[in-house]
């Protein structure tokens, strides 16, 4: 029998329960201590909505949140928004990071997908069991690298073949499975932000960051 198990902690969160995720779901005080606590890569054609929710809530909570473009200069969204990257993605990928925040957009994911040295980072955050965090069509470049295999994921509908023997496909808002937490899309950005929140800082923490953002509980 399979030793995992699915279950749902918030609405629309799917977590893997397992020895391999625990670090996550119960730990009492943040495992966020590096130089870099989230890294959002970016290059042309990020999907907007994503990048600046995620990057927001995350600073909200008190994180510190580092935007790496490929190049130097402005990175621009898929809906024209241009953003001003804080590093090179050169210059930070040798630094100790604990979250890699992977954003959508179909034309910046088909750019990062063929940026060989973040490839070779999410390769080795792979082997070595370290936190990685996909949304919306960033999954795609995970799965095409095998870095979902044995995994339940969701993303973007069409992104992932929900028959694929790799791995097991959800429609959850957000799924947890060990050190990997997937995302469906735009929508789904917020619930994404925060629950990266509560897992690295506590569910005290995420209350505290959600409270003043009025969310309807409609």
């Amino acid at each position: 029998m399979d030793k995992f198990r699915t279950h749902t902690v918030k609405s629309g969160v799917a977590v893997r329960n397992s020895k391999d995720c625990a670090f996550l779901l119960k730990r009492n005080r943040a495992p966020v201590t590096s130089a870099i606590q989230i890294l959002i890569p970016l290059a042309d054609g990020f999907e907007d909505m994503e990048v600046v929710i995620s990057c927001d809530i995350l600073r909200r909570a008190g994180l510190t949140v580092v935007l790496a473009g490929l190049d130097t200069g402005l990175v621009t969204g898929g809906h024209g928004l241009r953003l001003q990257p804080d590093a090179l993605l050169a210059d930070v990928v040798s630094i100790d990071i604990d979250v890699i925040l992977l954003p959508g957009g179909t034309g910046g994911v088909q750019r990062l997908a063929k940026h060989r040295p973040l490839i070779q980072l999410l390769q080795e955050r792979h082997r070595r069991g370290l936190i990685i965090a996909a949304i919306c069509a960033a999954p795609g470049m995970l799965a095409t690298h095998h870095l979902l295999d044995g995994r339940q994921v969701t993303a973007y509908p069409g992104t992932l073949d929900p028959q694929s023997s790799n791995y097991t496909y959800q429609e959850s808002a957000v799924v947890i499975d060990g050190p990997l937490i997937t995302s469906r899309g735009p929508g789904t950005a917020m619930d994404f932000a925060l629950t990266l929140v509560e897992l690295l800082l506590g569910p005290e923490k995420r209350r505290e960051t959600e409270a003043p953002l009025q969310l309807s509980t409609s």
